[in-house]
Formats: C-alpha cells, sequence, structure tokens
C-alpha cells in the first residue's frame, strides 16, 4: 500500500470494510469512525477494538483476534501513524 496517496483514516476505513465483507465484522458506525479517528493504531489493540464493537470479549476470542490482528500487520505492519499517511487538505 502507497501510504502517500491515502490518509491513515481512509486506509483503515478500507481494512475495516475487508474485515465486514470477508469475516462478517461489521461494526456500527460510531466504533468505526472512533478507531480511524486515531492518532496511531498498534495491531493488538486494532484487533482488541474490533472484536469489542462486536460485542465479543477480546480476551476470549484468541483466534479471531490472532486473525484480525495479522491482517492488520499484513496491510500495515505491527503500527501505523497518521504521520506515515498523507495528510488531510
Amino acid at each position: 500500500m502507497d501510504k502517500t496517496k491515502l490518509t491513515m483514516c481512509r486506509a483503515v476505513e478500507y481494512l475495516l470494510k475487508d474485515l465486514c465483507v470477508e469475516w462478517g465484522f461489521c461494526i456500527p458506525t460510531s466504533d468505526a469512525e472512533r478507531i480511524k479517528a486515531k492518532e496511531f493504531i498498534e495491531a493488538d489493540s486494532f484487533a482488541c477494538e474490533v472484536l469489542s464493537a462486536e460485542g465479543m470479549n477480546p480476551e476470549y476470542e484468541v483466534q479471531w483476534r490472532k486473525k484480525i490482528r495479522n491482517r492488520f500487520i499484513e496491510q500495515f505492519g505491527q503500527e501505523i501513524s497518521s504521520s506515515e499517511f498523507k495528510q488531510k487538505p
């Protein structure tokens, strides 16, 4: 992914849409907006936030937590910061 062409918000939005379409994690809009607004996101905390938004306990959903975390890492690496992305005009 070319981080210079997308804002972090848009990149995270695309990942959330993929999780919805592929695995059924279609989190409420308010939760998606809160996650997308972050300046810094770490892979495991992203996975926990998605699971919590779905009403699941991340501590018990070990396999899903790992799958979501790994998907984040595949897309972005271990963590992302808004400073790595195109800035909003």
